[in-house]
């Protein structure tokens, strides 16, 4: 009996369209479900064929003096209901329309006759309605997909010309490129460049020729932590080093984050190739690289960036770089922009300065 309402049970599945995709634990949970949902049918089937048997007793000849006592009551159904034949149902077939349409009295008296054994109540393909509902085993598949993969992204310009005694010219520019296409997965691009040049007819020409570009990738294991790699490049014409170009990969680590403030470390080894602009010397070396990243989201339309990055290659010497930003909205995506960086390093040429600083203003259009 067992086995038949287990096949039973099965191709009720397979008719009424469930897949599942379990693990054997929950195969096991869904075997022992419908191993006492076989057993609860059974002591149902138990039921109707006991009434059957009494009502066959109730309409034979011998057994209608015993009971001539059931016609002094009062309720003419009971009589209804044991004059008619039960038939044993299926509980995993549908019934047929004759069988659907019971008088009030028989339909009370199934309603009895499931709440005695705990049975609920079933759905059209003859399966508990908590059966077909069942999420229990269901492998629910996590939507980690962004919505807005480039939101964060931003660009910035800012300039100024004057003319007469003190003629120059000044113009800067930025771009901050986030993408992130899936939640574990982050990737940034932060582009600066500055320009500034002496006008006047005895001026010294090109004052400020900077170029900055810093790439990261970093991917997520938890909320926590991850590993990144980061390529930071800096080309600036009047400094020591023509170029200084650094790649590192290493561990990332969140330290602090809620609602509108994060706080992230990242550490781990580098490669630094740069070029001394008098010399033309090149040097490529293995380092050390480190750095801090903060973002305070002060109110909806406010926010304050600040990182600092520090690379120590040994006897090629120590470079530091260190980045703030704050910005407002002014009109919709419009934003205003002030940016301070500064750059240094523990060595320098002779007639050249460690530290340099450059302030900005921008307006910025936010994606």
């Amino acid at each position: 009996m067992n086995n038949k309402l287990l096949k039973a049970v099965t191709l009720a599945l397979m008719l009424t369209g469930y897949a599942y995709a379990i693990t054997p634990q929950e195969a096991q949970k869904l075997a022992d479900k419908y191993h006492d949902l076989a057993k609860t049918y059974e002591a149902i089937a138990q039921k109707y064929e006991k009434q059957a048997k009494s009502a066959d007793k109730q309409t034979s000849p011998d057994s209608s003096m015993a009971n001539t006592s059931d016609t002094t009551l009062p309720n003419e159904d009971k009589t209804q209901k044991t004059a008619q034949r039960i038939k044993p149902l299926s509980p995993w077939a549908q019934t047929d329309k004759t069988d659907t349409q019971e008088t009030p009295s028989k339909s009370e008296d199934k309603k009895s006759a499931d709440s005695e054994v705990g049975i609920e109540k079933t759905s059209h393909a003859g399966l508990p309605e908590s059966i077909i509902n069942d999420q229990t085993v269901k492998t629910k598949q996590p939507n980690i997909a962004v919505a807005e993969p480039w939101k964060g992204t931003s660009f910035g310009l800012g300039g100024s010309m004057t003319t007469g005694n003190s003629a120059s010219t000044n113009y800067n520019g930025n771009a901050n490129l986030s993408y992130t296409p899936i939640i574990p997965w982050q990737n940034t691009l932060t582009m600066n460049y500055l320009y500034s040049r002496d006008d006047r007819d005895n001026g010294d020409g090109v004052k400020t020729n900077k170029f900055n570009a810093f790439a990261k990738t970093s991917w997520n294991f938890d909320k926590n932590n991850g590993i990144y790699f980061s390529v930071n490049y800096l080309n600036n014409q009047l400094d020591t080093y023509s170029y200084i170009l650094t790649e590192s990969l290493g561990y990332l680590r969140q330290l602090y984050s809620n609602d509108n403030m994060t706080l992230s470390v990242s550490t781990g080894p580098s490669l630094t190739q740069q070029k001394v602009k008098q010399t033309g010397e090149f040097s490529n070396a293995v380092g050390w690289q480190s750095g801090l990243d903060y973002v305070w989201n002060f109110t909806d339309s406010s926010s304050f960036k600040q990182s600092f990055l520090v690379n120590y290659a040994g006897d090629n010497g120590t470079t530091y770089q260190s980045n703030s930003s704050l910005s407002t909205q002014l009109y919709k995506n419009l934003a205003l922009q002030f940016s301070f960086q500064v750059n240094g390093s523990s060595w320098a040429s002779s007639g050249k300065k460690r530290v340099g600083t450059t302030t900005t203003t921008s307006l910025v259009y936010n994606f």
